[in-house]
């Protein structure tokens, strides 16, 4: 959030500002990274005070975007639209060895329950996550994730792997987890 605070100050955008005591930009992340996975097609929401033209707003704000950082889309929506995440997409690399076979992820495809320990400020919990998956798919070595987002929340990629019996630093790298699209339903 910080890098694109600066990013659209140093670019002299008009950014809209929230009222109150203290006044932030309009700035969102409909669905926030989890710490150490690497995004890609992320979605970044912010408004502007005044029209700026969107290729004028893509041209100054990537000339601030620091080298790895790329502003590959944008595009105009009415304001204050109702954007929530819908589905996550993760590519997590899987190691030599790893348990993933075609009879494991068609078994967690069409599992009703697959209940995963989740830990929160020391509390664990059971958490059902077979009802977020959506498809699964092993490709070039690589497992892909798709999972819903609901009212009810969402499972994290590293749950759907441990209900898949992946050990992380064994089967895959908790750092090599990369989420590769947001998909928003939108009141547009």
């Amino acid at each position: 959030m910080r890098l694109f605070e600066r990013a659209l100050r140093r670019a002299s955008l008009p950014v809209a500002m929230s009222r109150g005591y203290n006044p932030r930009p309009q700035i969102s992340l409909p669905a926030p990274l989890g710490v150490g996975i690497r995004g890609e097609n992320e979605v970044l929401d912010f408004e502007l005070s005044e029209w700026v033209r969107p290729e004028e707003v893509k041209q100054r704000l990537s000339s601030h975007l620091p080298e790895g950082i790329e502003l590959r889309s944008l595009r105009t929506v009415p304001s204050k639209p109702d954007r929530q995440p819908r589905e996550l997409s993760y590519r997590v690399p899987l190691l030599k060895g790893h348990p993933v076979t075609p009879a494991a992820l068609e078994q967690v495809l069409r599992a009703e329950e697959l209940i995963v320990q989740r830990t929160r400020k020391g509390n664990a919990r059971p958490i059902n996550v077979a009802r977020f998956v959506r498809d699964l798919r092993l490709e070039n070595g690589s497992l892909h994730i798709l999972l819903a987002v609901t009212d009810r929340g969402t499972a994290r990629p590293e749950e759907v792997l441990q209900a898949l019996g992946c050990e992380g630093g064994r089967h895959y790298l908790e750092s090599s987890i990369e989420r590769t699209h947001v998909n928003l339903s939108s009141s547009l």
